[in-house]
């Protein structure tokens, strides 16, 4: 009797402890579990959307794969006599470390609200071969879609919705650990898929937990990161609280006109990158387009997490070349590493391609939770309402014989009994 009263109150908190985790892991899975669908299917596609757009779209496609340009001056030249509009804003062109078609952005005036344009040239004979404005391509619009789940041009939650969002789904997954670890059995039997001899509400049940457990630890940390990408603005005063933030851009001088000044050719500028930062590249410069603006390298140093967006940047005078500012990561405290860290930790990048193939599988785990979640309330509620149904069955025959029945006497028994 004493040993039944010690281990009873535990138990009951282990049963009702299950049952709300069931409750708040069954309705957070048909809410948030449908964004984390969303997000998962997208980031699969945004996993590879370089490879994809440079192997199937006829405007990342050149009869020389692996050209380089006779000049990037060139290029920039090029893309100064298309019209843009509004006036004013900065064009970004990509440097390919392997050659093929140059990439290029132009980024208007952040207060006209124009969208960045993307212009995409051949590198030999330098024609045009893409002029799109962002989110009128497929995958602009899956980036949206997955940052912001933004359908279009139309808003939605927005970035700061899809963070608490974000964080909403790291209780539906925290809800379904208790859900799976609550129950009783060992941990080896709760890793265990039944197949052979299994019914299909268990086999749909042990597919919905084991995709759940195998992938918890990589499904938490690219949701935490995303969270923490989204929550941008929340999020830096709390890093900046424990180590101290640089600026998200360093205090730059202009640069200075002076009588019959000239502006250095981009491909001299590019040279200046290597030179201060010995064994890196250059993936990013940006051209000044008036008189003041500087030029921009956006670098990436050995050992960098990023590829195609690093954060080191390098910023000269249009005019003489000389360093006005520089970001260099690696002096980075805390807080801005983890900054610097949580991209390539969300797409996998930082594990270079095992990490965006892991990346690109995981995203898919969402939507096999979702349907076999899915199906497991459906065939629950079908052996609920089948259960009902006999319950009242039985109590109709209970009420006609006015006695007491045998639940597991078959109820043909009893019809075969009553027309005797």
């Amino acid at each position: 009797m004493n040993e039944q009263t010690a281990i009873s109150p535990p138990a009951r908190l282990r049963v009702a402890a299950r049952r709300w985790s069931d409750l708040l892991h069954k309705w957070l899975g048909f809410s948030v579990g449908a964004i984390l669908v969303i997000a998962g299917l997208t980031g699969t596609l945004l996993a590879f959307y370089v490879e994809i757009e440079r192997t199937m779209y006829l405007h990342m496609q050149t009869s020389n794969p692996r050209a380089l340009p006779s000049s990037y001056e060139a290029i920039y030249q090029r893309l100064a006599q298309l019209p843009t509009e509004p006036p004013g804003g900065i064009w970004r062109i990509e440097i390919p470390p392997d050659g093929g078609v140059i990439t290029s952005r132009y980024s208007a005036p952040i207060e006209t609200g124009v969208r960045t344009r993307m212009v995409t040239l051949d590198p030999i004979t330098l024609e045009l071969l893409r002029n799109a404005l962002w989110n009128d391509t497929f995958f602009t619009w899956i980036y949206d879609l997955h940052m912001y789940l933004q359908f279009g041009t139309i808003a939605t939650i927005g970035k700061i919705g899809m963070g608490i969002a974000t964080l909403v789904m790291l209780i539906m997954l925290l809800s379904g650990v208790g859900s799976w670890l609550l129950p009783n059995g060992g941990l080896r039997a709760k890793l265990r898929l039944r197949w052979n001899n299994a019914s299909v509400p268990r086999r749909t049940y042990d597919i919905h937990k084991l995709a759940g457990a195998y992938t918890l630890i990589l499904l938490t940390l690219t949701v935490g990161t995303g969270a923490m990408i989204t929550l941008s603005t929340q999020v830096r005063p709390l890093l900046n609280s424990v180590s101290p933030l640089k600026p998200t851009e360093p205090p730059v001088s202009s640069s200075v006109p002076f009588k019959g000044a000239q502006r250095i050719p981009v491909d001299e500028v590019l040279a200046k990158g290597p030179a201060y930062f010995p064994g890196s590249r250059v993936v990013w410069v940006r051209v000044p387009t008036s008189p003041t603006q500087t030029y921009d390298l956006q670098i990436r140093q050995a050992g960098a997490p990023m590829n195609r967006f690093p954060r080191t940047h390098l910023y000269l005078d249009q005019y003489t070349g000389s360093v006005l500012a520089v970001y260099d990561p690696k002096l980075d405290g805390v807080g801005d590493t983890i900054l610097n860290w949580l991209v390539p930790l969300h797409d996998g990048k930082a594990f270079g391609m095992v990490g965006r193939v892991w990346v690109m599988l995981l995203g898919l785990m969402p939507l096999v939770m979702f349907v076999s979640g899915f199906m497991r309330w459906s065939q629950k509620r079908t052996a609920r309402a089948r259960g009902s149904r006999l319950r009242d069955r039985t109590s109709d025959l209970r009420r006609e014989y006015g006695t007491v029945l045998d639940l597991d006497q078959p109820v043909g028994d009893l019809v075969k009994r009553k027309s005797q």
